[in-house]
């Protein structure tokens, strides 16, 4: 993992939809590097290149197939995931979900029951617009694009919404629109969608939210039930920092003083058994998509009072304790200033573009023997873990 995910050259990049494959090294997909070069890399490329550079459908396709689509492509995918987004209003899966979510499950919980009805309607007519543009008939092709449109359906219906269709002709204005925001200029799409791009992969299969789908599918469960499992492998200490930190900013205020925020920092980090929710990380020194968002927002004049909430608060959880922020912290204060004010929207929002990386895992990690490698070699490899480890 401390090397580049790109294949060696000699091989030809993995493609999960009927292309020639490759043996499995970590990962082909996405993966990290760490110290002195901290990196988030998929096929082969650095996400902060892609950040601000492609918008989500080209960011979904990379990920899927290994390569950059053509812009007509791109489009098509747009239109057949809109034309499945038209698809569910009055869809028996969501009255599904209502009563889940009225038996007191949380949103993200409510939402991946969604994953375990019966999509195959939401299929056809995936398919059939598919057809209609030229794009891939894969069954799994077709799969991921109906767990990519129904992601945002699924959340807002669980916060007891989703009586309409999600609007907009591109991915990210269908999620704003999930959101509740009417924020549609430029600088809002642009915005929204370099944050579903920072989040649709990088990590390779050590993020739970990976993992499990990865973990699920070797069970013989269908890919929309593996991304349901990785739904449920979010929580407060994954994906979740987003909507703490987004309460945390709402109740600071847009219009506090620059003392006010120093203050908020000061208790967080001073009071016994608080966190600072979007500062640190478990795996980098500094997360590296922070900091190439904020000077992609101030290049497209994006930013309102809750990006300088950020400023001041990163300014101050450094000059204290040295801690930077994190995805979590930009993704929170940025849907704010697009109106966004459901605080468990962070937690969708991440949601809503790792379920790119759910999909590409599970068809990876499916054609892979149950254990992941055979039974000779899983033996050698449990000899090698320490008795009582676990």
């Amino acid at each position: 993992m401390t090397q580049t995910v790109s294949p060696p050259s000699e091989a030809t990049p993995q493609s999960l939809f009927g292309g020639p494959r490759t043996l499995y090294r970590g990962t082909d997909i996405d993966g990290a590097t760490i110290e002195p070069n901290e990196g988030l890399w998929v096929r082969g490329s650095n996400l902060n290149e892609l950040i601000g550079s492609i918008d989500f459908s080209r960011a979904l396709w990379r990920v899927w197939f290994g390569d950059m689509p053509k812009p007509e492509a791109a489009l098509a995918v747009d239109a057949t995931l809109a034309a499945a987004t038209a698809a569910l209003p009055g869809h028996a899966v969501l009255n599904g979900i209502r009563a889940v979510a009225d038996c007191g499950a949380g949103m993200v919980q409510a939402a991946a029951c969604g994953f375990l009805a019966d999509l195959s309607a939401l299929e056809r007519v995936v398919r059939a617009e598919a057809a209609s543009h030229g794009l891939p008939d894969a069954d799994d092709f077709i799969q991921g694009l109906v767990c990519i449109a129904c992601a945002p359906v699924f959340l807002e219906t669980a916060l007891g919404g989703g009586a309409g269709p999600a609007c907009g002709e591109s991915h990210a204005e269908r999620v704003l629109s999930a959101m509740g925001t009417a924020h549609r200029d430029p600088a809002a799409l642009r915005a929204i969608d370099a944050l579903l791009v920072a989040w649709h992969a990088g990590f390779g299969y050590i993020t739970p939210t990976v993992l499990v789908p990865r973990t699920a599918i070797g069970t013989g469960v269908t890919l929309p039930q593996a991304v349901a499992a990785g739904f449920m492998a979010s929580g407060p200490k994954h994906v979740g920092a987003a909507e703490e930190a987004l309460a945390w900013l709402k109740d600071i205020g847009p219009d506090a003083s620059d003392d006010a925020v120093f203050a908020a920092v000061d208790r967080a980090l001073d009071s016994p058994g608080q966190l600072l929710f979007g500062f640190g990380h478990p795996l980098f020194v500094e997360d590296p998509r922070p900091p190439h968002i904020r000077a992609l927002y101030t290049q497209w004049g994006f930013g309102g009072a809750y990006i300088r909430l950020f400023d001041l608060a990163c300014r101050r959880a450094l000059e204290r304790k040295g801690l930077r922020p994190n995805i979590d912290f930009i993704t929170a204060a940025s849907l704010l200033d697009l109106g966004v004010t459901e605080p468990r929207w962070g937690v969708g929002l991440g949601l809503c573009a790792r379920v790119a990386a759910m999909v590409a895992h599970a068809i990876e990690r499916r054609d892979r023997p149950a254990f992941g490698v055979n039974s000779k070699a899983a033996r050698k490899l449990l000899a090698t873990v320490p008795v009582g480890w676990l």
